[in-house]
């Protein structure tokens, strides 16, 4: 779906019915952050204004995150606007869509928690776009100074957080005569 896109696009599914899209993201089970934040949207949806038989653009965000809260927010609110602009209604950004540090545990002097004002800004352009975010990979705040959990948060069209969800599978990888990479060494699995 997103192939090689040049980096800070938004890709769009014009036109596909928003709940038969859920439905199917929820069954293919990709990830479980996706596959919660379907369901949620599935039952959200069954209460809002959209009806099944309503149609609603998605949207996808493909970008390169940096190590500067302020420079990601800017990208990101920029290319929400964009897609509000082009009728898009469930936009997803990426894992570490706020912030990723150059040195292993960089981000979780950051970490905050939900209601901390990093995702507050988040659920301020929501709110200001009418647009569902679904934002993966945020750094919240962990069980103690030196660990954070990887957290998918699903931010309605009223900027309300309906969703949450702790990554549980962490990427640890040893690359022998290369690299080591230990995601958990400063995250905690949900």
């Amino acid at each position: 779906f997103l192939g090689c896109r040049p980096p800070e696009q938004v890709i769009q599914a014009a036109g596909h019915r928003l709940p038969l899209l859920v439905m199917a993201l929820a069954s293919f089970a990709v990830s479980p952050p996706i596959a919660a934040s379907a369901a949620v949207l599935r039952r959200a949806m069954s209460f809002s204004s959209v009806s099944a038989a309503s149609q609603a653009r998605v949207g996808v965000v493909q970008m390169t995150s940096v190590g500067d809260l302020d420079a990601n927010y800017a990208t990101c609110s920029r290319l929400t606007k964009e897609a509000a602009a082009a009728g898009v209604k469930f936009l997803c950004f990426p894992e570490v869509f706020s912030f990723i540090g150059s040195k292993d545990g960089e981000s979780v002097k950051l970490a905050e928690p939900l209601d901390g004002p990093i995702m507050q800004r988040y659920c301020s352009l929501a709110n200001e776009s009418s647009m569902w975010l679904s934002l993966g990979g945020f750094q919240e705040r962990g069980p103690d100074d030196s660990h954070q959990y990887n957290t998918h948060v699903l931010i309605d069209e009223s900027g309300k957080v309906r969703s949450s969800y702790r990554k549980i599978h962490l990427f640890d990888v040893d690359v022998p005569g290369n690299m080591v990479y230990k995601e958990s060494r400063f995250t905690t699995a949900g």
